[in-house]
């Protein structure tokens, strides 16, 4: 056959490798911003707005009266305040990356534990020369300065990250493996809260009759298939959820999970030789299904695939 006999095999063969590279580009993950540094952002923000809720008067009084002020002493006194709302915030789970399509803000909360803090620090790197009602203006001004800060990080924060949230910036996807009813609630929580956080596929190597209910569930593959998306950066999380009598196959399988660049669970209610004796876990959630944290995803891991 002559090359101009075979010039339109030669074309139709070129056709259908650039139909399938664009395919590739187009499933191909695109970078996402993580949602712990989101939250974190807005946490620094509190803590920059309680830290000028220090400086603020000192300036005002600084400027407007003369009074000479312990810089040093005041910075002191504001970074510990910031530190200590900051974890009494946290704490109350007001930096929630699971959150960011409904962003906490919560007025009460955030004025009961400003005001709380600086009654406790009322003083500390205050000018002596300052008395009686002196002092309690000197709150009063740090107090809504600080307070009408927050509230306006978290209202921009709350309207932004929800805005983003649906642009799909914040992402996440969550595959299960092992089909049952904690596969399906997992789902079905994810269908009803618009979070950004998307149910990937519940994936069971038990294919047969053997296997064990999928409650409703279609299954997305086997472990390999599993394995080979989430190196493809297609999964950022794996909930392990089999049953608890299956504890050496759950521990088989979380050691072969281990490796892949993802954050890694398995529900609580499994007690396995492999999380007995490994290290101490931490515990989260997935709406009502309870988690033990085998491993978090990185930051190093997110964002490799562009």
């Amino acid at each position: 056959m002559s090359t101009v006999e075979a010039q339109p095999q030669i074309d139709a063969a070129l056709d259908v490798a650039d139909s399938a590279a664009s395919q590739v580009v187009t499933k191909a993950p695109r970078r996402r911003v993580p949602r712990r540094l989101a939250a974190d952002l807005v946490g620094l923000a509190d803590i920059v707005a309680v830290l000028a809720a220090f400086m603020l008067p000192a300036v005002i009084y600084s400027k407007a009266g003369g009074i000479v002020t312990d810089w040093q002493l005041l910075t002191q006194s504001g970074l510990a305040a910031a530190i200590i709302v900051h974890m009494m915030l946290r704490v109350s789970g007001m930096y929630a990356p699971d959150r960011l399509h409904d962003f906490p803000v919560r007025p009460g909360l955030l004025f009961a534990t400003l005001t709380v803090t600086m009654l406790v620090l009322l003083g500390h790197g205050m000018p002596y020369a300052l008395r009686a009602d002196h002092t309690w203006v000197w709150f009063s001004v740090g107090l809504s300065a600080g307070f009408t800060l927050m509230l306006f990080n978290r209202a921009v924060a709350n309207a932004v990250y929800a805005r983003l949230t649906q642009k799909g910036v914040f992402d996440e996807r969550v595959a299960v493996f092992g089909a049952g009813s904690i596969a399906r609630r997992v789902k079905e929580h994810f269908e009803a809260v618009p979070s950004g956080i998307h149910f990937a596929g519940v994936f069971d190597d038990r294919m047969g009759t053997d296997r064990i209910d999928p409650d409703g569930l279609v299954l997305a593959g086997r472990l390999e298939d599993l394995i080979c998306a989430a190196r493809s950066n297609e999964i950022d999380k794996i909930i392990i959820a089999l049953p608890p009598s299956a504890d050496q196959r759950i521990s088989k399988i979380a050691r072969q999970l281990e490796a892949l660049p993802v954050g890694l669970h398995v529900v609580t209610h499994i007690a396995s030789d492999f999380i007995d004796n490994g290290p101490a876990h931490t515990v989260s959630a997935v709406g009502p299904v309870g988690l033990l944290d085998v491993k978090k995803k990185s930051r190093s891991m997110i964002g490799s695939a562009s």
